[in-house]
């Protein structure tokens, strides 16, 4: 057995597991099935969900706001952050305006966000690339920022081009920060989006988990949270393969 398919063996009964587990505690009682309803109810609330289409539509907002709001980020982050950790004037200058909003929470800037563009698409979007851009942008610095010095010298003494330079030499020494930084903002994409979803009441599994709380649907909170947590897992499992594809050259 090779050792992608023992890992896949070993995920899923862990799985299955956790939804053995799940089962027991709420048909045998330990949990009152009001608040911990059975994994068949759940799974009922998601056929019927996508059944009617509802469901599909809220997931598939979730999905693209979330890998818009990652994307931007990420291509801000990387850019910004090449330009920080390579020139040595620009970590200066920039360096405390970065210190300076770095530790604030995303979500204290969701009021003036709304304040500003009201309860729209853009106002998560903005909320989604300044709570996200952090990971990306600090790896990148530290990516660029930290190249070994005989490298450059190197670089030097083959008269390679600054251009040439970052593009063959510092980028992919930087690689695995990068990738590293923006596996991180796809999480922070994804609770920003349902964090934004609950207070604009969007199409999208935040309003939706925020509804069936209201209107006391377990089974449909529920299905709403296997969704986040699956969609979690699937774009953290493909940023793992392109990793694994990117860096080979370091195995």
């Amino acid at each position: 057995m090779g050792p992608t398919l023992r890992q896949l063996l070993i995920n899923a009964l862990s799985i299955g597991f956790l939804i053995f587990l799940w089962y027991v505690c709420s048909t045998a009682g330990w949990v009152p099935r009001v608040f911990l309803p059975p994994p068949q109810d759940v799974w009922g609330a998601l056929v019927a969900g996508f059944s009617t289409g509802t469901l599909a539509d809220q997931t598939l907002s979730t999905v693209f706001s979330m890998l818009i709001g990652w994307f931007a980020c990420s291509l801000f982050g990387v850019l910004l952050g090449s330009v920080i950790g390579i020139w040595p004037l620009a970590r200066l200058s920039l360096g405390p305006v970065l210190e300076i909003f770095r530790p604030m929470p995303p979500a204290a800037i969701i009021p003036l966000a709304i304040a500003i563009l009201g309860l729209s698409a853009e106002m998560s979007l903005s909320v989604i690339i300044f709570g996200a851009i952090w990971p990306a942008l600090l790896s990148t610095v530290h990516g660029f920022s930290s190249i070994d010095p005989r490298l450059k010298e190197v670089g030097r003494a083959l008269g390679i081009s600054p251009l040439a330079f970052i593009w063959k030499i510092a980028l992919p020494n930087a690689t695995p920060d990068i990738i590293a930084g923006m596996r991180l903002s796809m999480v922070i994409s994804l609770v920003l989006v349902v964090i934004t979803d609950m207070i604009t009441g969007q199409i999208g599994l935040g309003s939706l988990v925020v509804l069936a709380s209201r209107t006391f649907d377990m089974a449909g909170l529920f299905a709403g949270l296997c969704l986040l947590s699956l969609i979690g897992l699937v774009s953290n499992s493909v940023l793992q393969f392109a990793e694994r594809r990117l860096l080979r050259y370091k195995q």
